[in-house]
């Protein structure tokens, strides 16, 4: 075994070489997707061609690590959506919220049943790729329950890419919203570089507090959470610029492709004809809790099924504001669904594998 530190080898010659092989192909991605004016272009552009040339045998690396730096900027941005909150938006919130920590037993019921008695997964496995969110959690916990680890991954980060790649065409295709101009984030005003140091230095200290308390993604969360509490309450104002935004797109967008290396077509092919009968059942339901939402708050309908839909938080968020649709309720409806999952998750698995020794 390696006595190496865990930075020389993360730099081996031949890990940066596929890292820096995986990074080009996203950014002829986003490049390419940008060229057609594919809605978020850069990430969507970068995770699928990531995801064709894996598939094809290209050995392409873009590792969690430098994603989970990025996310930090992700973070940041999506902390931008919650300018100008009101108290009285907030008002509303409680109960769309306590609808989203219920959406998550209610659908990943429905989506078990599918992959338990339809596909025909074990137990362990058809919990897991159930569970409508937190994948790096859920992951580890079919690795420690003895799940299939493998297509769990799989099925998780296919269930992101597909509504990823659905939510678009749904709200610029067949809802008819005008897709953002490339120059939309010029457009506000630039976050000053003694702002810009204070909300990055706050972000960090979220991210060593959230993984101190063994939350994942805290990359994310933490800068979101930072973001937040600096501009609801009025401390800093504006935004970051388009290109780095569009840089950490491009990494979290191939990051997601590059999961997919070493995966069998016969597998892959399986597992995707899974996920999507999986993802329309957890996306059926989104679509119920989302009107049933809509009608009791009077909150937009798209902005609520934006909120419930199975996806990621940054995927989402980033959907929500490409089309307006108030990216900072969404943001926190993901949030707190994720953090739901974290609590509920390890609490079921303790009684899971109980059950399972009976």
């Amino acid at each position: 075994m390696s006595t190496d530190p865990p930075w020389r080898e993360r730099l081996r010659p031949d890990k940066l070489k596929r890292m820096a092989c995986g990074l080009g192909v996203g950014a002829v991605g986003g490049a390419i997707a940008h060229a057609l004016h594919v809605p978020l272009a850069w990430m969507l552009g970068a995770l699928f061609l990531c995801m064709a040339m894996t598939l094809a045998g290209a050995r392409l690396d873009v590792p969690l690590w430098l994603r989970a730096n990025f996310l930090i900027l992700i973070g940041l941005f999506l902390g931008e959506s919650f300018d100008g909150l009101t108290l009285t938006e907030m008002a509303r919130w409680p109960l769309s919220l306590a609808g989203a920590v219920l959406y998550v037993p209610v659908a990943g019921a429905a989506a078990y049943l599918f992959y338990r008695f339809a596909v025909r997964q074990d137990v362990l496995t058809a919990v897991c790729s159930a569970i409508p969110g937190g994948l790096t959690a859920v992951v580890l916990l079919s690795e420690e329950l003895g799940g299939d680890d493998r297509s769990v991954a799989l099925a998780q980060s296919l269930r992101i890419a597909v509504v990823v790649f659905v939510a678009p065409v749904i709200a610029f295709g067949l809802m008819g919203f005008a897709a953002p101009e490339p120059a939309f984030l010029d457009e506000r005003a630039r976050i000053t570089l003694a702002d810009g140091a204070l909300l990055l230095a706050l972000a960090l200290v979220a991210v060593k507090v959230l993984a101190w308390v063994k939350l994942p993604i805290p990359f994310l969360i933490g800068p979101i959470l930072a973001s937040a509490v600096l501009r609801v309450t009025g401390v800093i104002e504006g935004s970051l610029p388009a290109w780095i935004v569009e840089v950490a797109l491009v990494v979290t967008g191939a990051s997601i492709g590059c999961r997919f290396r070493d995966t069998a077509l016969r597998l892959w092919l399986v597992v995707a004809a899974a996920t999507v009968g999986g993802t329309t059942i957890l996306m059926a339901i989104s679509a119920v809790f989302a009107f049933a939402v809509s009608a009791l708050t009077g909150i937009d309908y798209v902005v609520t099924l934006l909120a419930y839909a199975p996806g990621g938080v940054a995927e989402m968020s980033l959907i929500a504001l490409a089309i307006d649709a108030d990216p900072g309720f969404v943001a926190l409806h993901h949030v707190v669904r994720i953090l739901f999952i974290l609590v509920a998750v390890p609490v079921f698995a303790l009684w899971l594998k109980r059950w399972l020794r009976a």
